[in-house]
């Protein structure tokens, strides 16, 4: 068995695509670009507008050059994959140059895409393990640092497949940025989970200690009594929301990522190892590896900016804007064509505008 010179490559290059399959991978790509473009062109907007001024942190920048290449797959791959696998229903065969465009972008941004969830993964690791210095050690010039050597990897790795072909870069890309980010990113995340548990018991533990080193004196005076239970109770309970919101967010990711990469990753090696599949079957293999990456392109856009309450808060604003400027060209438009009408329909149809804005004001005030 030689790896990247198979079946596949042999016999399979150039067998007709299924056409279930072509249809399928054209309209799941339709709907990826939709859904990758509107929701990292929010996350860009939020922390380069910042209505809320509380966005501009290092993670978020991090959060952005995410949602940079997430956005790409959404402008780019996502369309041309739509187009190469339309013409495919339509029996029309590809250029090359057209496929080398196709997966050259799909290997730029989905290696950004991942070392970008890998840097995320170890600047909440370095946030939780080191509190006191981590705002002086992360700086926006660390960041643009890290921001550049993610992006020199993923421009500079992927000409390898100029030299290799598709088949075998494949298994380099799944292993030297799937297999690598899933690693890392449990990693950091069994850690940061241990050093959170360990802080949260240390809380309650000094709490409790504070109690007891006080006299009996210094306990009279206090209005409410220190080893009430319901003080207790309260940090215990502050501490385990604590713990439930940083684990909810840890899950939700690591559950994205083994369910888009775990897939990808066993339809890469099937295609690279099987030599007894047929064509037909390596053929679904390709398109379901391609299909799971491009789907967590996606996915980072729930699994990130759509938990923090601060992103959230920041779409409603910004989709007000765009809200409050379209209303006000609408009323642009009925003014002028008001002005052609005559007087008494005029002040009727005045007065409805008013009316319509005011309810408007309340909608968003609500």
């Amino acid at each position: 068995m030689h790896l990247g010179n198979g079946h596949f490559e042999k016999n399979c290059p150039f067998s007709e695509v299924p056409l279930a399959l072509a249809v399928i991978t054209t309209g799941i790509s339709l709907i990826l670009s939709f859904l990758g473009i509107l929701g990292n062109i929010l996350v860009i907007l939020s922390v380069a507008l910042d209505p809320n001024k509380n966005l501009r942190t290092p993670f978020n920048w991090l959060i952005v050059n995410l949602a940079a290449a997430d956005l790409i797959t959404g402008t780019i791959t996502d369309p041309i994959s739509v187009s190469i696998h339309f013409k495919l229903c339509l029996g029309k065969k590809n250029t090359d140059a057209e496929q080398a465009v196709y997966n050259m972008s799909y290997f730029i941004s989905c290696t950004a895409s991942a070392l970008s969830i890998t840097s995320l993964a170890v600047e909440r690791y370095l946030a939780v393990r080191k509190p006191a210095t981590y705002r002086n050690q992360m700086t926006i010039k660390r960041i643009v640092f890290t921001v550049a050597v993610i992006w020199l990897i993923s421009l500079s790795l992927p000409s390898i497949y100029f030299e290799v072909g598709y088949i075998l870069y494949s298994f380099v890309f799944v292993n030297a940025s799937l297999v690598l980010a899933i690693s890392i990113t449990c990693f950091t995340y069994l850690l940061m989970w241990r050093k959170i548990k360990g802080r949260s018991h240390k809380t309650i533990a000094n709490h409790n200690k504070s109690i007891a080193s006080l006299s009996s004196t210094e306990r009279e005076k206090s209005s409410t009594p220190l080893n009430d239970p319901t003080v207790s109770n309260s940090v215990v309970t502050s501490t385990n929301k604590m713990e439930e919101k940083v684990t909810k967010m840890f899950l939700v990711v690591l559950i994205a990522m083994f369910c888009c990469y775990g897939p990808a990753t066993l339809f890469i090696y099937l295609i690279n190892f099987c030599e007894s599949c047929s064509c037909v079957a390596l053929h679904w293999f390709l398109d379901l590896a391609l299909i799971s990456i491009l789907i967590n392109s996606s996915l980072n856009f729930f699994c990130y900016a759509m938990q923090s309450s601060r992103f959230r808060s920041a779409f409603i604003q910004i989709l007000k804007i765009k809200r409050k400027i379209h209303q006000h060209h609408e009323t642009v438009s009925r003014s002028v064509n008001i002005s052609k009408d005559n007087c008494a329909r005029s002040t009727t149809d005045t007065r409805e505008d008013v009316q319509m804005e005011e309810m408007f004001e309340k909608l968003d005030a609500s």
